[in-house]
């Protein structure tokens, strides 16, 4: 049976949002193509009509799951006029967005598994990254923008860092307290209004 065109877009569209969530929820291999398309309503055969293989399914999910997660730390960042990196920060090392695994950046759940991926989903996160921090130069306070991208990518690496940590420690109060240590020393040093 043939479907329309929007038809099978818009079931493209929701076989990849429910990869980017689950993804993030429970890294690349949390989820099979079965489960996954089951949670959409579909059967695993139903694969094949959208994607040549996993890998393509894998990355358009990651570069979606990046493409959303700095969406929401954009608009954080946009609506402190003055306060971006504050704002960036408060949101990105908050307890609530170390908790909130399936709408969170991916970078603290798979990206350590990336590196075991194919180079075609590689490609993808390598290409999300790189515009993502182009992005993120423009709240840094370096004077030059060298400098700016290098900041960008030292932020986004300690930010990730301290919310994979966070998200592993057992102890609240202590996951809590890294959160906010790596937030403190984020903000002096990125802090500084840009000249």
């Amino acid at each position: 049976m043939r479907y329309p065109q929007n038809q099978k877009a818009e079931t493209h569209k929701q076989i990849v949002d429910a990869a980017a969530r689950e993804f993030r929820a429970r890294g690349l291999d949390g989820i099979g193509i079965a489960g996954l398309m089951a949670e959409v309503g579909l059967t695993r055969g139903g694969f094949y009509a959208h994607f040549k293989d996993r890998d393509a399914l894998v990355a358009e999910a990651v570069q979606l799951a990046a493409e959303q997660s700095f969406c929401r730390l954009a608009e954080a960042a946009e609506a402190a006029p003055g306060r971006e990196v504050e704002a960036m920060l408060d949101f990105y090392l908050s307890p609530e967005h170390r908790e909130e695994l399936g709408q969170g950046c991916l970078l603290p759940t798979i990206a350590a598994e990336l590196s075991r991926q194919a180079p075609m989903v590689r490609g993808a996160f390598t290409d999300s990254l790189k515009f993502n921090m182009g992005k993120l130069v423009r709240f840094m306070p370096a004077r030059d923008n060298k400098t700016r991208q290098a900041q960008a990518m030292a932020f986004i690496s300690a930010m990730a860092g301290a919310v994979l940590l966070a998200r592993a420690i057992y102890d609240p109060k202590l996951s809590d307290g890294l959160l906010a240590s790596v937030r403190a020393q984020l903000l002096a040093v990125y802090g500084v209004a840009r000249a």
